[in-house]
């Protein structure tokens, strides 16, 4: 609220003004700088920027400061700094703007209007006393006193006189203290000059103190006036009390001057809100004006006996008992009678007699509805009168709905006898069992015992009816509450009511009970709504209750959850969502719940489908692979039997797959392919796997290839698929990996796929790797070794190789480049490969396929002349290599050959 509001409603005499004015002081004020409407900055809004206070702004902070440094001053130096720093904060942008608010005020009491006269009043009377509004209270209590304003006075000084017992940080205690002193030295004045003038003045002030006042150390200036003037403020007062006997007035202030008129104790008696000031006006109408108490009007007294103080009550008992005029029999004729029974409710032990005598003799027709009230809330002697009324009627008399309130009441035990007496179980309605349910627990049993003896049990509308009440969430409840959670998770779905039992779920409160009725199957068939299942998934807090009474088999059909919505959910980024999804899927759909195989294999390589649909797809392939299902993990997990033969996973629709785009749909393909491969029985896909220029297919190839020399492995290939050519190819692929599979296989099985004549072929490749390869080739297949003496004729018993190497000048280029074109290099790096597959055997390293070379040409030309002039010229340039291994070898191999050839060797 800002202040502007004020101003609204004040220029245009808003009846509500007062409140308006109470409710604005009692708001925080706005941090220095910023509006009313939006007070504090709130640093978690972006849009919201602190406000830069300029250097030596007036705040509310300086004001205050201003105000505290003014000691050793003289009072006029201090008045006029106070009235100099206020008039800067109220002028200031940056100090709160309710400083401003006390011109307001000034300017109504000034206009005086009783619109205005009443509003200030009320503000006075009961808003906050802060700065602003505090500063209009001292300046309108001066001109009240100057003008003999009794109202305005009044008001002001009960607000003096109770505000030490406020907290108020703006106003100091001496502050108080001076204000309240100078109310009663006002008082006093009067008193002694006017006392006509006086009471007038002192009732406007007694009025305005709360029912709640009972102490005079926090009411001095009442207690002075209705005790003795002359008691000093700084006596303890603590003890204080207000008269109570006709002689003690003779110790209130000024007793003359209440004599005069019995016109301001008869005001005070009409308006007073505090049962002790009525007492007290009470006491003094008897002492000084009884002539005016003898002929009291009938009327008058009705309007008085309303009023909700037992003093009143009291002392209107008193008058009609003294007056013969206003005998018990004639207070109906009178207009009185209803004010006579209402002192059945009155704190008054007087009043309470008088009324239940009254009531006894002169009121049979109480009403069955207040007699139960009485029972209900009355005093004990009146709750005892009225259950008497009562139990003497007949239960048609009472009905249901009153012997139900008066249920587990002390002054009623005859209740529960009379309703099961008169009434049957279809006369208790839905709403009168919640009304008297919810008294408590002991109510609550009753009503169950009621129902429970006349028709064996209570509708589960009647508990859930009581379970929506809002009111009975309270603590003393929670027993009750309990109680019929439990019995309602003994009753089916339809006698609760399925709408019922969803909006349960929902509520935070029953959410726990009510997923348990739904595992036990509360809820099953067509009572379950899977839309509204489905609904909830998308609730985090209920997802898991959801999707647990979904993926329940003994609940839910899976063909009722539906499979879009499970593939739609099968795309969800949410690991939670999907792998229930999935789960499902795999679980509990066969493939022609899917439209059938080939729409099957469409979700798992369309290329529009998304990633997560592909997944769960290859993993249903998977699953119901005769072979690979029972291996699965998830398979396993499930226990899935497979639904799909081999026929499902043909070569035409697998083999396309292992050069796709995408390494998740390679990956299917490949293990599908592992599987099929023997029963596909065709051995170009096995070279075309290892070939591949993927890594997984290429992968699958090795393996299965280095299989072909392996036993016992489970994913073997037939031996007769070694082809000797395509393993050549294959050794000159541009994929190391591949080179590298060919490479061991053509070493292991070199008797049965090569020779001499391939081995040549191999040194000519371009590949380092396969160079080498063709060195240690030859050094395991062509170094010398002891033969008979038939395979050299020259000289019996020498060593040859096992094989001639017929081409020297294809064996001199070989030896040349390998001599020349080996430089150092790093493995290249390999495949991963599968767990407990056979590896690859690696290259030799570049000196060591040379030093090999060069002993196993060596070796040979030992015995071989032509060899030896053929590779002479070879060695001598490399005896001038810079790297050690290659001089050394190459000078101790030719001096060797020339210390077996000697002249000879020469061209």
């Amino acid at each position: 609220m800002e202040l502007a509001d004020v101003d609204r409603a004040i220029a245009a005499g808003d009846p509500a003004l007062a409140e308006l004015i109470v409710r604005y002081l009692k708001q925080t004020d706005p941090e220095p700088g910023r509006s009313e409407l939006e007070p504090n900055y709130d640093p978690e809004d972006e849009a919201d920027h602190p406000v830069e206070v300029p250097a030596g702004a007036f705040t509310f902070e300086r004001l205050q400061q201003a105000f505290a440094q003014l000691a050793g001053k003289t009072g006029t130096e201090r008045k006029l700094a106070r009235r100099e720093a206020f008039a800067a904060a109220e002028a200031s942008a940056y100090a709160p703007p309710r400083l401003r608010l006390g011109k307001r005020l000034l300017a109504m009491y000034e206009r005086g209007t009783p619109a205005d006269r009443a509003a200030l009043i009320d503000v006075f009377e009961r808003a906050p006393m802060k700065w602003g509004a505090w500063h209009a209270a001292k300046a309108i209590y001066k001109l009240a006193e100057a003008g003999h304003d009794a109202a305005l006075f009044g008001v002001l000084a009960y607000r003096f006189d109770v505000l030490r017992a406020e907290t108020t940080p703006e106003i100091k205690a001496p502050t108080k203290v001076y204000l309240r002193k100078r109310a009663w030295r006002y008082l006093r004045q009067l008193g002694r000059a006017v006392p006509e003038a006086y009471a007038t003045f002192a009732v406007e002030l007694l009025r305005h103190y709360p029912e709640s006042y009972r102490a005079q150390s926090d009411s001095w200036v009442a207690a002075h006036v209705m005790r003795h003037g002359g008691l000093k403020w700084a006596r303890d007062t603590a003890s204080f009390a207000p008269p109570t006997k006709p002689d003690e007035l003779a110790q209130r202030a000024y007793p003359e001057a209440w004599k005069l008129s019995p016109s301001p104790l008869l005001r005070l008696l009409e308006s007073a809100q505090n049962d002790l000031v009525c007492n007290f006006a009470i006491l003094c109408l008897r002492a000084d004006h009884p002539l005016a108490l003898r002929a009291v009007e009938p009327a008058w007294l009705a309007q008085l006996g309303k009023r909700p103080l037992p003093a009143i009550h009291a002392f209107v008992v008193q008058l009609l008992r003294d007056s013969p005029e206003l005998h018990q029999s004639r207070l109906r004729a009178l207009g009185l009678h209803d004010v006579v029974l209402g002192f059945l409710r009155s704190r008054s032990e007087v009043a309470r007699a008088y009324a239940l005598e009254y009531a006894a003799a002169h009121a049979p027709d109480i009403a069955v509805g207040e007699l139960v009230s009485l029972v209900e809330t009355g005093e004990a002697d009146v709750a005892k009168f009225a259950s008497a009324r009562l139990e003497a009627m007949a239960p048609q008399q009472l009905g249901v709905a009153m012997l139900c309130r008066l249920l587990d009441r002390p002054a009623a035990p005859w209740a529960a006898a009379k309703l099961a007496q008169g009434f049957s179980a279809r006369d208790l309605d839905v709403k009168t069992f919640v009304e008297t349910a919810l008294r408590g627990t002991s109510t609550y049993n009753a009503l169950v015992k009621f129902l429970n003896d006349k028709q064996g049990s209570v509708p589960a509308a009647y508990f859930t009816a009581l379970l929506d009440d809002p009111r009975s969430t309270t603590y003393t409840l929670r027993a009750v509450v309990t109680a019929m959670l439990a019995d309602l998770g003994k009753r089916s779905a339809r006698d609760i009511g399925v709408a019922w039992i969803q909006r349960a779920l929902e509520d935070p409160a029953r959410t726990q009970v009510v997923a348990q009725w739904l595992d036990a199957g509360m809820l099953a068939g067509a009572d379950l709504d899977i839309a509204w299942l489905q609904a909830l998934v998308a609730k985090p807090r209920l997802r898991a209750i959801a999707l647990r009474v979904l993926g329940n088999r003994r609940l839910v059909e899976p063909s009722r959850v539906g499979l879009p919505w499970l593939l739609e959910l099968a795309r969800s980024s949410e690991p939670e969502l999907a792998n229930f999804a999935q789960r499902m899927l795999l679980e509990s759909f066969e493939p022609r719940d899917f439209g059938g195989v080939d729409r099957v294999w469409e979700l798992a390589t369309g290329a529009k489908q998304p990633e997560a649909v592909r997944a769960f797809a290859a993993t249903y392939l998977k699953a119901h692979h005769p072979e690979l299902g029972p291996q699965l993990p998830e398979a396993k997990a499930l226990g899935i039997k497979p639904r799909l033969d081999a026929t499902a996973y043909s070569r035409a629709v697998v083999q396309p797959l292992l050069d796709d785009a995408r390494a998740d749909v390679r990956r299917l393909a490949v293990a599908i392919a592992g599987a099929e491969l023997v029963r596909w029985n065709d051995p170009d896909v096995l070279y075309a796997l290892a070939g591949s220029p993927h890594r997984e297919p290429r992968a699958l190839g090795s393996e299965l290839l280095l299989n072909l020399i392996v036993e016992g492995d489970v994913r073997r290939a037939p031996a007769a698929w070694v082809d000797g050519r395509r393993l050549f190819q294959l050794a000159e692929s541009p994929h190391k990996p591949t080179r590298e599979v060919a490479l061991t296989l053509i070493r292991r099985l070199y008797d049965r796929v090569g020779g001499a004549e391939r081995l040549a072929w191999l040194m000519d490749s371009p590949e380092r790797d396969v160079r080498l390869f063709a060195v240690r080739l030859f050094w395991d297949r062509h170094r010398p070794r002891a033969l008979p003496p038939q395979f050299s004729p020259r000289k019996p018993g020498a060593s040859i190789g096992t094989q001639q190497f017929g081409d020297l000048g294809a064996l001199r280029q070989f030896v040349r480049t390998v001599m020349f074109g080996l430089p150092p290099g790093r493995v290249g790096e390999r495949d991963p490969v599968v767990a407990g597959a056979p590896a690859p055997e690696r290259a030799l390293p570049a000196s060591i396929a040379k030093k090999r070379l060069v002993e196993a040409l060596r070796d040979v030309a030992l015995d071989d002349l032509e060899l030896a002039r053929a590779i002479a010229l070879v060695l001598a340039e490399m005896s001038h290599s810079i790297a050690k291994g290659e001089w050394q070898a190459s000078l101790q191999a030719l001096v060797q050959l020339r210390a077996k050839h000697g002249a000879e060797l020469a061209p």
